[in-house]
């Protein structure tokens, strides 16, 4: 019996046939690829602000009120250093003492109070910290990059009439700290942190009225 092979057009078909799944697949493929690179993106950047706010909600909720000396010994007359261009920030930045830096029996030659702060550079922003409270040296704090790509960093603050401040320039721990973060080309978000304060002025310490030197950082501010 004589076999009969395929005709021009046959081939033809079949490599037109071909060619479109093939395109239809590299089609779908490409777009998987996008959705995934676009998924992962999201993820990270999710996790990034996760990140952010444990470590706000972390450092807020341990907020002391701890006198800070700079270099010359001075005192500083706030618990709580905040406004623009605070600690450099192309913003709004945020400086204080923490209390609950672990430091099992003692092993590490410092306290578990931590000088900490936030600030934006470079659009970043960061976590900076001292491993000393007082500012006794010229050494520089110690930085850590949290988020990228910031276009602005607010904070308010609760007083004890429960009203909201954009400024904090009393000698007190507020009730709550309101953070306000903005990316680009992302909403603004907000989150509300408490703190263990009550809005209200302490009286002054001895050491303030047997050292009235004025005011001090725990942070150099340029």
């Amino acid at each position: 019996m004589k076999q009969r092979g395929f005709t021009l057009l046959e081939v033809m078909v079949a490599l037109g046939i071909l060619a479109f799944v093939v395109l239809a697949t590299h089609q779908i493929l490409d777009s998987t690829t996008k959705a995934k690179a676009a998924s992962d993106e999201k993820i990270a950047e999710l996790n990034g602000l996760q990140t952010a706010f444990r470590l706000m909600d972390q450092d807020f909720s341990q907020m002391t009120k701890r006198e800070v000396r700079n270099e010359s010994g001075d005192v500083q007359d706030r618990y709580i250093r905040t406004g623009r261009y605070i600690l450099d920030s192309q913003y709004d930045g945020i400086a204080f003492v923490r209390d609950g830096w672990v430091n099992p029996i003692n092993l590490l030659p410092r306290s578990e109070l931590q000088a900490v702060g936030y600030r934006i550079m470079d659009d970043n922003l960061e976590r900076v910290y001292r491993v000393y409270v007082d500012q006794l040296d010229n050494m520089e704090p110690r930085v850590q990059v949290i988020l990228k790509d910031i276009e602005d960093l607010k904070f308010e603050f609760l007083d004890e009439q429960n009203e909201w401040q954009e400024q904090w320039e009393i000698k007190a721990l507020p009730k709550a700290v309101s953070v306000t973060l903005k990316q680009v080309d992302a909403e603004p978000i907000t989150r509300l942190f408490l703190v263990p304060g009550d809005g209200k002025v302490a009286p002054p310490s001895s050491n303030e009225q047997d050292n009235n030197n004025g005011a001090g950082e725990g942070f150099n501010n340029g």
